[in-house]
């Protein structure tokens, strides 16, 4: 693949992994006028949340078949679809029941996205020769920042949710026929390597040991989303807006990081910049929990943002690239068990916290970090092509 088709390959690759942050970040953004909208209370809401998460898992666990018969690049397209129609659904419920099943739609729109996306990505990492999941993976960040930020200037004009999605939406609709045409087809590359094959034989121990580690990551960022912002307000001491920086200062750290991952995956390999990135996130984990001062914790979030940035795009390029599995096959194993991670582990940390207190409760995310750097040691060794 020549350079500029790759480029022009990336970018549109990007484009359909910034939909679900996108679509989950406008969702998000404005959960406090569609609950006002629908009526509802506080654990119909946390119903709703748990019902996306739910068909999130029932698509993730499928779209391995899915993509063994359609294709990652068809699947892709309608997952994307899904979201897209989903969201404005979303924004024009009037009740808790019509909320739930709007979400519900959104979960499974989801599943399809994200095992696609990133089977996609590992097809062009492998006939690009270089890589890109990195980027990739920044683009589905931004995708959340961006959101956020037009569901707060969204809510600052008084505008209904509706308006909000609609707006969004079609402006970022409007360029995925082109994207569209450049995603990548699902023959395999040159490598004397049989999709159909690789989909019928087992799971390689590699595979789920990447997933694992996924787990140990999802897992440590949704305790930032979920309890980063209670944590710096009740323990910290922080002022309601500086507590709401957290998964931001996080996220936007992400994102800067990412930009800029593949060069040094490119130059060093992909174990020194697994490792060095858990180390730093374990670091600026120890940060946040025994710093006493709230804006240092908040520094602490960022770094810790900027030490998982590579990691997962490398867990999802590596069991990709492994020998003998499907790429949709592997993306679906490790997205599983990452998304399981960051569905379950929070409310756990949170019924932990009850008895605990929250400050000794997130001591366990500061292991998980140390764990994930343990074991990076598995990516040792050149990434098989």
């Amino acid at each position: 693949m020549e350079r500029s088709e790759f480029s022009a390959a990336r970018r549109a690759c990007a484009y359909f992994f910034m939909c679900p942050g996108l679509v989950y970040g406008l969702l998000t953004s404005r959960m406090p006028a569609l609950k006002a909208r629908t009526g509802a209370d506080e654990a119909q809401l946390g119903l709703i949340l748990l019902s996306l998460g739910a068909a999130s898992l029932i698509t993730l666990s499928g779209s391995a078949w899915l993509i063994s018969r359609w294709g990652s690049r068809a699947v892709l397209r309608a997952g994307s679809a899904a979201l897209l129609i989903s969201l404005p659904l979303c924004g024009a419920a009037s009740s808790p029941l019509a909320l739930g099943f709007a979400c519900m739609l959104i979960g499974l729109g989801m599943g399809l996205t994200d095992v696609s996306m990133n089977a996609q990505g590992i097809l062009l990492e492998r006939r690009g020769g270089r890589p890109c999941m990195s980027f990739l993976h920044a683009f589905y960040s931004f995708g959340a920042v961006l959101a956020s930020a037009a569901g707060a200037f969204f809510a600052w004009a008084g505008a209904a949710p509706l308006v909000n999605f609609l707006c969004v939406i079609i402006a970022y609709a409007l360029f995925m026929p082109f994207a569209s045409a450049r995603l990548q087809s699902d023959e395999p590359a040159s490598r004397g390597f049989s999709e159909e094959r690789a989909g019928k034989k087992g799971i390689p121990l590699f595979i789920f040991l990447c997933g694992l580690l996924s787990m140990c990551n999802y897992a440590s960022e949704g305790s930032v989303a979920e309890w980063g912002s209670l944590f710096l307000f009740s323990v910290k001491g922080a002022d309601e807006y500086t507590a709401a920086l957290a998964f931001g200062s996080f996220s936007v750290a992400t994102v800067i990081c990412r930009l800029f991952s593949d060069r040094l995956r490119y130059n060093f390999g992909d174990f020194p910049v697994a490792f060095c990135g858990s180390m730093s996130a374990a670091f600026g984990m120890a940060v946040v929990l025994f710093s006493p001062y709230a804006y240092t914790s908040l520094a602490g979030y960022a770094f810790m943002g900027a030490g998982f940035a590579p990691v997962i795009p490398i867990l999802f390029s590596r069991a990709g690239s492994y020998p003998g599995i499907a790429p949709g096959k592997a993306s679906a194993v490790v997205s599983v068990m990452s998304y399981g991670g960051m569905l379950f582990f929070p409310p756990v940390l949170g019924i932990l916290a009850h008895r605990v207190g929250l400050d000794k409760a997130l001591t366990v995310i500061l292991a998980l970090c140390l764990v994930l750097a343990a074991g990076t040691f598995l990516l040792k060794g050149e990434k098989r092509k």
